[in-house]
């Protein structure tokens, strides 16, 4: 009996001790399992519905009544915990203007790396005769997609120095003819120069220049304008610079009581007729409009050939162009003898360009560049779903996303807050390639950039980096900045359709980015 009441004890004691250890294992699963609430979706859900100062000001922006005719998307994350600081229709597929440079830029500099440097070669064709002096053949200006010859943006590419360089390296061939003539070959890019997504009023702009494999001084030329103080009198063309020969102006552009410039240049790429329309003040003098070149290589062998001619060189044949002679049917020399090679600044510097100063033409060049990476083709419409389906495979949700350009300015482009959320956290993650991005981005209150003049009395001021966008009707900035309480947040907001002028959707937008640099939660 008492080994029976023994064993009973012993049992009911063992009992014990497993009931009380599911107990314990019960109370342990309940604390991982709130463990793993906070530190997942659950917490982020009631992050962004925590009542702090960004969602206060979020919530008075979204009910404002300038955005209810249209839609607003905000997605801000707390970069090191991953945490949702606050959304708003995060997913919707809107116009990102300029804020596309974010992806095509990041995209160039997973892809080639910030040292990169496009390259452009000079050659001839045929065979020279050094007695008489005579280059039977052509000067070949060969195109590698650089953006950045003669440009205004870097101090080793403005004027005329690649020029000077490529009249050095043909005198050393000890001519002083040519038999043919100067022709560029831009083949390294589509023929197709303009997005087919781009607007009529855009492309004959200087912001409407597409990518070319050769590009000149920004692809752009400058009008200067006179008025007088007669209403509806036509402006006089004073001058244009540089001059591009072959270009037809149909004026349309006159003297009103406008208080700003409201004119445009109207054409397309390869036509030299140009539509001026629109009104101009009175009485100004030197008024500058500025458009795309119909041609940029075309022009490059002409001015090539102009310097040359100015240094005592000679050519039988007027400049021309690859595309030109293919089009009259012309034999193209394939055999090109290389005598200099001209390269750019670096990929990092044509980034921070880019994005400091929204260069459209740029990114246009680095949308190609990629798609040569890509898929072997430097055509727009192919290169965009080459990138989209690129940061499908780095992970994002691409559902959405509709890309027609690199720069943003297309209509037809639509991108989420997440997804450009999504583009700037792969890149901060990214230690070699990040520095070089988050340099590239404005800054706050500095006096560069699309950033200049906002956050007076701001803790964003010297602090927030992000890409601003502006094209009609679409407001967009996305970045990183630092909150209050130490948070690193990165964030994009895009306002598409709005009903106030553009520089009002901006001082609204602007109160949001800096609620999250007050941010104390």
């Amino acid at each position: 009996m008492l080994k029976i009441t023994t064993a009973i004890f012993r049992g009911s004691f063992y009992l014990y001790l497993i009931i009380k250890s599911v107990k314990n294992m019960r109370k342990l699963l309940f604390f991982l399992l709130l463990s793993f609430v906070v530190n997942s979706g659950f917490a982020q859900r009631h992050l962004y519905k925590k009542h702090h100062i960004v969602n206060k000001v979020l919530k008075e922006i979204v009910n404002d009544s300038v955005f209810r005719p249209g839609t607003l998307g905000f997605f801000a994350i707390d970069n090191k915990t991953g945490r949702i600081i606050a959304l708003h229709d995060a997913d919707k597929s809107l116009r990102p203007a300029s804020n596309l440079k974010l992806l095509t830029t990041a995209t160039a500099l997973d892809l080639y790396g910030p040292d990169y440097r496009f390259q452009t070669f000079l050659g001839y064709t045929g065979t020279l005769d050094t007695v008489r002096h005579i280059l039977h053949g052509n000067i070949v200006i060969k195109g590698g997609g650089d953006p950045t010859l003669g440009s205004k943006y870097f101090d080793e590419t403005k004027g005329h120095q690649f020029l000077a360089q490529w009249v050095r390296a043909i005198q050393r061939l000890g001519i002083d003819s040519v038999a043919g003539a100067v022709v560029a070959d831009a083949r390294i890019f589509s023929r197709d120069i303009v997005p087919v997504s781009w607007s009529w009023t855009n492309t004959g702009t200087y912001y409407g220049a597409g990518a070319s494999g050769i590009s000149i001084y920004d692809d752009y030329y400058t009008l200067y304008l006179d008025t007088d103080s007669i209403p509806g009198d036509t402006a006089v063309i004073d001058s244009i610079v540089p001059r591009v020969p072959g270009l037809v102006f149909d004026n349309g552009i006159t003297a009103d009581t406008v208080s700003d410039d409201e004119s445009n240049i109207l054409g397309t790429m390869y036509c030299n007729q140009r539509y001026l329309r629109g009104k101009l003040p009175f009485l100004e003098k030197g008024v500058s409009e500025k458009g795309s070149l119909p041609d940029p290589a075309w022009f490059a062998a002409y001015e090539l050939s102009r310097v040359l001619k100015e240094n005592g060189i000679q050519q039988m044949k007027n400049p021309t162009t690859v595309r030109l002679l293919q089009k009259e049917g012309l034999p193209i020399d394939r055999t090109v003898h290389i005598i200099d090679t001209v390269f750019s600044p670096t990929l990092g510097e044509i980034v921070k360009k880019t994005n400091t100063y929204s260069v459209n033409l740029f990114a246009e060049h680095l949308l190609d560049l990629c798609g040569l990476k890509l898929i072997g083709v430097a055509q727009t419409e192919q290169d965009a779903k080459a990138v989209e389906a690129y940061w499908k495979e780095k992970g994002m949700d691409t559902r959405g996303l509709n890309l027609t350009d690199g720069s943003g300015l297309s209509q037809y482009d639509g991108i989420t807050p997440r997804q450009i959320v999504f583009v700037l956290q792969y890149m901060k993650q990214n230690d070699s390639l990040f520095p070089v991005y988050f340099q590239s981005l404005p800054l706050a209150g500095n006096s560069e950039g699309t950033l200049e003049g906002m956050f007076k009395d701001s803790p964003a001021r010297g602090n927030l980096r992000a890409k601003s966008g502006t094209i009609d009707r679409v407001k967009s900035y996305s970045g990183y900045v630092k909150s209050a309480s130490g948070r690193e947040i990165i964030f994009s907001i895009i306002a598409n359709s709005f009903n106030c002028k553009s520089r009002e959707a901006k001082a609204r937008l602007e109160r949001l980015m800096d609620a999250l640099a007050k941010l104390k939660k």
